[in-house]
């Protein structure tokens, strides 16, 4: 879903690839008692806005995509149904990272049902699947810019204000694949409520910056954008120091309007200075930050399989575990990323040189690995 047209999108979902992978390592790998510092806590808070850069990313790609093609979109033409598929791939992906095993006939005869709430936890790449497919049918269902937006920015009020509610329901009766979708009761880090919302807000700034760039108007639009962001942050604190509150059981860290509002303020107070920085002189539009930002599904998936390993013998968490300090942690957070970049570099530049050599070997890596998991014995 690379915009690389605007650096600037590319490098913001390149910096969130960059810190995601420090997040995982460090999570996974840092000494438990080493959690309870200071210095934990702010990193923890910076980590927590990788999620929301990256559904904002999803959500302005969206906006150009269909800012380009609209009608095409709206009227249900070849390019939907390439952009859906590409939806349902994606989403495919994230459960495949749950797979309890790596065999389709061992996975056919599973009772466990504490594996099956696993597999169905929703994972970031299943919020921004779902989202998006919702979102494009909502433009066809609209067919008027206009309309689309304005729906679109009342779904995602909706579900920022009402996810502390929708959160606290119980949902234990609830089909198993559905539920994660609500609550994060069920191993599930980014239920649609609120989350959905940052992919919403990303594909509205994104329709209002497409605008703004028709009439040659962007610098007045990142002003204005900066300036809601520091709005947001600020009303966001007062309203949190306030002696009362709409919720009954009100905790800011955990899908409150206000934290949300925060974190959306710094994802636009960053999006603003990126731009900024491509705008400058000099800048070539390519970079280390831009080409992770331009292959983060590959990154996401090869990380997370040799942080965590799932259903593969081998993973960092298996071999060290959670015994590393700060210093060890860092190192094997660089040497992680140096690897991650190589990877994206060489398939970038393959993808450059020769897109159809790119396309035949993901379809063979695919390929090979259906076969695997449907012929693998129990």
């Amino acid at each position: 879903m690379a915009s690389s047209r605007f650096h600037f999108v590319d490098i913001l979902r390149g910096w969130a690839v960059f810190v995601m992978i420090e997040t995982h390592v460090v999570n996974a790998l840092l000494l438990p008692e080493i959690k309870n510092g200071t210095n934990f806590k702010i990193l923890t808070f910076i980590n927590g806005l990788v999620a929301p850069s990256f559904l904002f990313c999803a959500g302005f790609a969206l906006a150009i995509s269909l800012s380009r093609k609209w009608n095409q979109y709206v009227y249900l033409e070849n390019p939907f149904w390439k952009y859906i598929q590409r939806l349902i791939f994606i989403l495919i992906v994230g459960y495949s990272l749950h797979l309890p095993f790596f065999s389709f006939r061992k996975l056919l005869n599973l009772n466990d049902n504490n594996a099956w709430v696993s597999f169905f936890q929703v994972d970031i790449l299943h919020t921004i699947a779902v989202t998006l497919i919702a979102l494009t049918l909502l433009a066809a269902i609209f067919r008027k810019q206009n309309a689309f937006m304005i729906a679109a920015g009342l779904i995602g009020l909706f579900l920022i204000f009402s996810a502390p509610i929708i959160r606290s329901f119980d949902y234990s009766q609830s089909v198993v694949w559905l539920r994660p979708y609500f609550t994060p009761q069920y191993k599930s880090q980014f239920p649609i409520f609120p989350w959905s919302a940052f992919l919403i807000g990303g594909s509205l700034i994104g329709f209002i910056f497409i605008k703004a760039r028709e009439h040659q108007n962007e610098r007045k639009m990142f002003l204005l954008t900066a300036m809601f962001g520091i709005f947001s942050i600020v009303v966001s604190i007062v309203i949190e120091f306030l002696p009362f509150s709409l919720y009954a059981e009100h905790n800011f860290w955990k899908a409150s309007p206000e934290f949300f509002f925060v974190r959306f303020g710094i994802v636009l107070l960053l999006l603003t200075g990126l731009w900024k920085y491509e705008t400058r002189k000099g800048f070539s539009g390519k970079s280390f930050l831009s080409i992770f930002g331009q292959e983060s599904l590959l990154v996401y998936v090869v990380h997370l399989l040799i942080v965590y390993g799932y259903t593969y013998p081998w993973s960092f968490i298996r071999y060290f575990g959670p015994t590393l300090n700060y210093l060890e942690s860092i190192g094997l957070f660089i040497i992680l990323t140096g690897v991650m970049f190589i990877v994206a570099y060489v398939w970038h530049g393959l993808k450059e040189w020769s897109p159809r050599s790119a396309k035949a070997v993901q379809y063979i890596w695919l390929t090979v690995i259906v076969i695997a998991f449907l012929l693998k014995p129990d």
